[in-house]
């Protein structure tokens, strides 16, 4: 192959994994430093109505409220309070939180929206594996692209490097160069 393809190879490879590091490496800045980024302000509030089953113990009302009301995002059941009439409880995901205040008698809901922000959902995506409850079909995809990040990133340093060995004649770039590939291989299995 070509040197210059095989530059344009590398730069490519490396344009497609800057998303993934850039996301990895802030989200990292704030879990290392403990930065508060989450938004805590409602921006929005709607009311809905919904068919309430008293037969339901809290986690199946709860994925039943998220699966009429089309919400997306997990329910955290530490955050859930029920009485004789009332259910309150959150649906979170990486760029929102929802506050629901159900009637369990009448079956009306009011719905506080909080978006986080996109720090909050930059640094999410830390953790992400694409299995939203109610995702559309282009998050749960996030895993691949990922994995394939990943893979892509080994190809790009596997390409850099024999780029700098069959085209560089000075030692301490041999060196160098192939030290931060062996430790960005150990970093990468340790991912």
């Amino acid at each position: 192959m070509k040197k210059s393809l095989l530059i344009k190879l590398h730069l490519y490879c490396g344009l497609f994994t800057c998303f993934y590091l850039l996301a990895f490496g802030v989200s990292s800045i704030i879990l290392n430093h403990k930065m508060e980024v989450d938004n805590k302000t409602v921006k929005k509030t709607w009311h809905s109505q919904v068919q309430i089953d008293p037969n339901l113990n809290d986690n199946e009302l709860a994925e039943s409220l998220g699966d009429q009301l089309g919400i997306m995002g997990w329910l955290p059941p530490w955050q859930f309070k029920k009485d004789s009439t009332n259910f309150n409880l959150q649906v979170t995901h990486l760029a929102k939180t929802s506050e629901l205040e159900v009637n369990l008698i009448s079956g009306a809901v009011i719905v506080n929206e909080i978006p986080k922000g996109f720090l909050a959902t930059l640094h999410g995506l830390h953790f992400f594996n694409g299995r939203i409850p109610n995702a559309p079909f282009f998050l749960k995809t996030w895993i691949v692209y990922q994995w394939l990040a990943l893979f892509v990133l080994f190809i790009s340093l596997v390409l850099g490097l024999w780029l700098w060995l069959k085209y560089s004649y000075r030692t301490w770039e041999l060196l160098v160069f192939g030290g931060l590939f062996i430790f960005s291989c150990l970093i990468m299995l340790l991912l």
